[in-house]
């Protein structure tokens, strides 16, 4: 029996349900690149072949699928069919597992160790019996089965014994380096989907030949997924396919609805606006969802300690971690280009908000040359500076450029060399001739591209402040394009790890992206 679960392209990609049931899986993938979907969609096309399983929710997002299936939810909410506390669970597990009915075990609101644990014990007992196919799906396995701290050894002997008994095990994490070896390396199939952090892609590594092919899953578009092992004959790419029940465990989101009056309410006068100063905080905005733990951020700075004279000096140590927040500005311009023929033409980009430079967040934090020299400028200097020819040019070479009078074009030239962004070069005649000393190429506006944004989450307290403003870039804008207005200005807050080392003679702080665990670089704002 065949279940189809995806489409690679215009082609169905359909896996062994004997396999699946009976056998080992793990389904992988980070936060927000769709491994809940996925377990979704595994379920409904199981109970469309009325093919049994119980599946442990710990978070209570699969009960959407009572909506359209006949199947028992045991749980705490009012909406289950059995209580979890006060549940027969031998002698429901025995009659589920007989007449092939799936099991919701919404953990969600209960001692999940607890239940979970009770669980295993009466599966692998009835299983050791009955001997008849049925899947345990184990959402958040990292919970239940971790790789540091106390694992339930139930769940572990299942992994290596219960496919003998017909009891198949299936195990979904977002963290695959924190669920224990014992069981990963039982999987002998995988539905690996986007994965970043470093020490997550170690943790897959035994299901590839090659570390290359591991990193390949870092590539991974968000939906994205590789088949591999004994579900499917060879490695297969491809997307899982449309839900037929309601996605719950999708975040909630806003709705707009219509402003109301301040004074709208029965009783209330009009409200006076707070004073400057009082209470004026701007709006939490959006931060990125961070992936990496604290404790892991810490494991990488200690690997990172610089080496000391052995036997001399002390090897660095870790004085304090923290993980914080760095203000990004998403931007919109619209400007008149082209070589030929003028026309309105649009840039999209953001920047880090402490130093102007130009990153990417979709796999990561990518941090390239952007606008970080030029801060502080005013639009005569910006124009002068980034307008100078490489070899240099002079002041009536620079008035003929940039249409600036003469006044204006000295002031800012005194401005430039003060800040050592150019400096004066005495040619034959003593000509002077003015060269450019930026560290890095300003992007051309042309080639600013939007990226694709990672899942998103409420900033939790107050919004840390920004170095680049709406005015200040739109002045260097106005510098490297006269026309360019700023039409979409928007702040979201992205995780960092400040880790502080320190050793007896200095101290240094080290810069970890919150999802990726890589080392950040950013020029000194």
């Amino acid at each position: 029996m065949d279940l189809v679960i995806g489409m690679a392209g215009d082609r169905e990609i359909a896996i062994d349900a004997q396999e699946l049931v009976t056998g080992r899986t793990c389904i992988i993938a980070q936060s927000g690149a769709g491994k809940s979907w996925g377990i979704a969609v595994l379920c409904e096309q199981l109970l469309l072949a009325r093919v049994g399983f119980c599946l442990i929710d710990t978070e209570g997002e699969y009960s959407s699928l009572k909506d359209l299936f006949p199947l028992l939810w045991i749980g705490s909410g009012d909406g289950c069919d059995v209580d979890i506390e006060r549940a027969n669970l031998r002698e429901l597990m025995r009659e589920a597992i007989c007449s092939r009915t799936a099991v919701i075990f919404d953990v969600s609101e209960t001692d999940m160790q607890g239940k979970v644990a009770h669980l295993a014990n009466i599966l692998y007992d009835l299983e050791s019996e009955l001997r008849q196919p049925y899947l345990l799906i184990v959402e958040e396995a990292d919970k239940f089965i971790p790789q540091s701290g106390e694992s339930l050894k139930k769940i572990e002997e299942i992994s290596r014994r219960g496919r003998k008994r017909g009891l198949g095990l299936l195990v979904a994490t977002q963290r695959p380096s924190l669920v224990t070896k014992n069981v990963l390396s039982q999987c002998n199939s995988q539905i690996l989907g986007k994965l970043s952090i470093e020490n997550d892609l170690n943790a897959v590594r035994l299901f590839f030949s090659s570390r290359k092919e591991a990193g390949e899953l870092a590539d991974l578009e968000p939906g994205e997924f590789f088949v591999m092992g004994k579900l499917v004959r060879e490695k297969t790419k491809m997307r899982f396919r449309e839900r037929l029940c309601e996605h719950r465990g999708l975040t909630p989101r806003l709705v707009p609805a219509k402003p109301l009056e301040p004074w709208a309410s029965p009783g209330i006068g009009p409200v006076e606006p707070l004073a400057a100063g009082k209470d004026d905080h701007p709006p939490s905005g959006n931060a990125v969802v961070p992936v990496l733990l604290r404790e892991e951020a810490l494991d990488i700075a200690m690997a990172r300690r610089k080496r000391r004279l052995l036997f001399l000096e002390p090897e660095e140590r870790v004085v304090s971690g923290e993980r914080v927040y760095r203000p990004l500005h998403r931007v919109e311009i619209r400007y008149i280009g082209g070589f030929i023929k003028k026309s309105t033409k649009t840039a999209s980009f953001v920047i880090d908000g402490h130093t102007g430079c130009i990153v990417e967040i979709d796999r990561g934090l990518k941090v390239r040359p952007g606008f970080s020299e030029l801060l502080g400028l005013d639009e005569a200097a910006v124009r002068i500076v980034t307008g100078l020819a490489n070899g240099g040019s002079t002041l009536v070479e620079i008035e003929a450029e940039t249409h600036l009078p003469p006044d204006v074009v000295k002031k800012a030239v005194k401005s430039l060399e003060k800040m050592k962004l150019i400096t004066e070069v005495k040619t034959v005649g003593d000509t002077k001739i003015y060269v450019p000393l930026l560290a890095d190429e300003v992007p051309a506006l042309s080639s600013l591209r939007p990226g694709s944004e990672p899942p998103m989450e409420p900033l939790r307290g107050d919004p840390p402040e920004a170095n680049v403003t709406k005015e200040s870039l739109r002045t260097i804008l106005k510098g490297l394009e006269p026309t360019a207005e700023i039409v979409g200005f928007e702040t979201i807050y992205y995780p960092v790890y400040r880790i502080v080392l320190a050793s007896d003679h200095a101290e240094r702080s080290l810069l970890l992206d919150g999802r990726t665990g890589k080392e950040l670089h950013f020029p000194v704002s």
